[in-house]
């Protein structure tokens, strides 16, 4: 079985390798050129020096022996689908976020943290749950979406793409169920996708989730090429 924590994929001069443990990223960080690292449940790539505050807040400190952190202490804040709930302790979290088979809606606010993050972007979680990475292959993309609604022609980042559809930065004028045909181009992909998008995700931080309505075979094929390179093997 692979390590829970062997995760980390650094993307150098266009070329993505890994998974990687957090010691090996920092072993092969100094031969890499403007590196940036993505771990299974972010939603974009990482400058070095953010993901290692990352892993501080998820209680990893790379190159450590010594014991396993304590349980975070204080209130954690939890939200499904956009809506909050009462914050929880840890135990508690761990307890309630067991009640759920489909973990992907669902958002953690570490008290000691600085953003929301998905419950698969802590690492003691994902162990603690159990949670097989296989089930959210949700991977990080650079690319732009443009597409037109009832306020004009739009345009935006899209900063993960999966096999049901992709996330978006900077979403303006749009409403959850609103449906639209939009161009995604990428450096990524090996071709251009346009179909029609629905919105199933707005967060207050402009975040939004879109999923592809009438996505051809060929181009359903090259997302599902893209998406199993960050695959990571149990």
């Amino acid at each position: 079985m692979m390590s829970q924590s062997k995760i980390w994929f650094i993307l150098s001069e266009g070329q993505t390798t890994g998974p990687f443990e957090p010691d090996e990223v920092e072993q092969h960080l100094p031969s890499a050129k403007e590196p940036q690292v993505w771990g299974r449940g972010h939603s974009e790539w990482m400058q070095p020096a953010k993901w290692r505050q990352t892993l501080r807040e998820a209680g990893h400190v790379t190159g450590s022996s010594g014991p396993t952190p304590e349980k975070p202490q204080g209130l954690w804040r939890v939200r499904v689908h956009g809506e909050e709930k009462t914050p929880l302790r840890y135990a508690e979290l761990v307890t309630y976020l067991k009640n759920f088979s489909d973990l992907s809606a669902i958002d953690v606010f570490p008290e000691a943290g600085d953003t929301w993050k998905e419950v698969f972007a802590i690492p003691r979680l994902v162990e603690e749950l159990g949670i097989s990475r296989r089930s959210h292959p949700r991977v990080p993309i650079v690319g732009t979406l443009t597409f037109e609604i009832p306020q004009g022609e739009q345009s935006c980042r899209v900063i993960s793409i999966s096999e049901g559809g992709i996330g978006i930065n900077d979403a303006q004028g749009m409403h959850i169920g609103s449906q639209f045909r939009g161009t995604l181009t990428s450096p990524n992909l090996y071709v251009t996708i346009d179909c029609m998008f629905e919105a199933v995700y707005i967060g207050a931080d402009g975040y939004a989730g879109l999923r592809f309505l009438d996505i051809t075979d060929e181009l359903k094929s090259s997302v599902i090429e893209y998406v199993n390179k960050f695959a990571v093997h149990q």
